[in-house]
């Protein structure tokens, strides 16, 4: 995958920058050296007049217990440090030359070897899987400090950009981690992998208290049923148990029974429908809802 600048790396996320005015013509693509100084000045003014933050590039600092391996690439980490070191973040930016569920592979063996574990029931509701579907993935460590880690993987021509965030957590904070699931009720809607040899295309997943919703559009010469089977097949392997099946003309859905974690029951539907517009395919939509409040 193309290497981003180091300047557009370090500013990835930095959506509450100020826009600078420019009164001159750029001459130039900055230096390594100029892109570095700019980073640090608008990175300081994020963190506020507080803030103690330590850049560095290229690695991930030797007193942070985390090391990742090839094909994970570091490109810089900034450490933020507020109220008298009373609260500590790490923000660590980093890339790979392969597909994100690859790179999320990766990524989870350079942690577990490092101490790691993987946080409980951790995550959003994911439904339908593009590949421009962001991983999140979020692990703990403990020790004489104890650390929290939220991954954010996108992935982008090919390569996957990874974001890692980094906290200092007291010891109760784990011990809570580890004894009940923190997640919302709509994190039952399972990551559904996308029909193979098929251009899959997701939208936004919209998520309240008691449910959410999903939808894609599969563009594939396959029939209806086969890719309906597909995906309903996962479903059945996170729990679901179908219930009803209705067709009203090109419409099918198909309504489950589930239960979260906690044991909590809800009604789960997925439903598809052709789609004769914009390369043709199917449109389907699977959705979690009842739980109460």
């Amino acid at each position: 995958m193309p290497k981003p600048t180091l300047l557009a790396a370090l500013l990835v996320g930095a959506t509450s920058l100020p826009v600078l005015a420019q009164t001159v013509p750029l001459q130039s693509s900055p230096t390594t050296a100029q892109a570095a100084q700019l980073a640090e000045r608008l990175l300081r003014s994020m963190g506020g007049p507080s803030a103690d933050i330590q850049t560095t590039y290229g690695a991930v600092p030797d007193t942070l217990p985390l090391r990742l391996a090839s094909p994970l690439e570091v490109l810089a980490s900034i450490r933020t440090a507020q109220q008298g070191g009373q609260y500590v973040y790490w923000r660590i930016l980093a890339e790979s030359a392969l597909p994100a569920e690859e790179t999320r592979a990766a990524l989870q063996k350079s942690l577990e070897a490092g101490g790691w574990k993987p946080q409980p029931h951790y995550g959003q509701p994911i439904g339908f899987v593009t590949n421009q579907t962001p991983r999140n993935v979020g692990y703990y460590r403990e020790g004489s400090t104890n650390f929290v880690l939220n991954a954010l993987l996108t992935e982008r021509g090919g390569g996957t950009e990874v974001e890692l965030g980094v906290n200092v957590v007291p010891a109760q904070a784990i011990a809570n981690l580890k004894k009940a699931p923190t997640y919302r009720p709509q994190s039952s809607l399972p990551q559904l992998r996308p029909f193979p040899n098929a251009t899959v295309k997701g939208g936004y997943t919209p998520t309240a208290p008691n449910g959410a919703i999903s939808s894609a559009h599969v563009q594939t010469t396959r029939s209806a049923g086969e890719v309906f089977n597909f995906y309903s097949a996962q479903l059945k392997a996170a729990g679901w148990k179908a219930r009803t099946d209705t067709t009203d003309g090109p419409l099918r859905v198909v309504t489950y029974s589930l239960r979260d974690l906690n044991g909590r029951e809800a009604l789960g539907t997925l439903g598809i429908r052709p789609w004769e517009k914009e390369g043709g395919g199917y449109v389907l939509t699977v959705s979690v809802q009842g739980f109460k409040p």
